[in-house]
């Protein structure tokens, strides 16, 4: 892999050089104006294992099944949806939900995502439960931040409440359907939380 930019980027700069990068080199994300390794070039410690994909599906079907079922207009995107946060920040979550009609062809930037979603690995475990935390909950859409643990069968669950007040849920049993509201989505998490 090539050496990443070491000069603070704003988001359209960041994306202008991402845009450059081969495919192999990897996934990248804009941190406070600095680029950062999201997943790294296949064979690469911060590759992702067959877990980490699995889940990331199981998230994405549950999901979308929960929007098929209700009577909303609202969106799934797996994988490649980027989201601004606040702060010079351009994110990549696993897996999102944003309401309405779908966005035109050769958006980069899902504007205001309702639910996010991220699936840990070795690699990113510690900055997606700690520093994207932080950073989800700068985004007033996001109303709900999910965390899966590919190697246990283990969702934790953060909720915007009042204010600043963010109500957390851990979840372990499979039989579990997780109501997320708003939008009204009745998320069933068997496949997600199967052994």
């Amino acid at each position: 892999m090539s050496a990443l930019p070491k000069q603070t980027m704003t988001v359209d700069e960041f994306l202008a050089w991402s845009q450059t990068q081969p495919k192999e080199a990897g996934r990248f994300e804009l941190w406070d104006g600095q680029v950062v390794v999201k997943h790294g070039p296949a064979g690469d410690m911060n590759s992702e294992r067959s877990q980490h994909w699995e889940a990331k599906a199981a998230l994405y079907r549950a999901l979308f099944s929960a929007i098929e079922k209700s009577s909303l207009e609202a969106q799934v995107a797996l994988d490649g949806a980027s989201v601004r946060l606040p702060n010079n920040r351009l994110v990549e979550p696993d897996v999102l939900v944003y309401l309405g009609p779908k966005v035109p062809r050769d958006t980069l930037i899902v504007p205001n995502p309702i639910i996010v979603c991220e699936v840990l690995s070795p690699a990113t475990a510690n900055f997606d439960l700690s520093a994207k935390l932080d950073g989800y909950a700068g985004l007033e859409s996001i109303k709900h931040y999910l965390i899966c643990d590919p190697d246990k069968p283990l969702i934790i669950h953060h909720a915007r409440g009042q204010g600043d007040a963010l109500q957390t849920r851990i979840i372990s049993q499979p039989d579990t359907n997780l109501m997320l509201d708003p939008p009204g989505l009745s998320l069933d998490l068997t496949e997600v939380l199967a052994p």
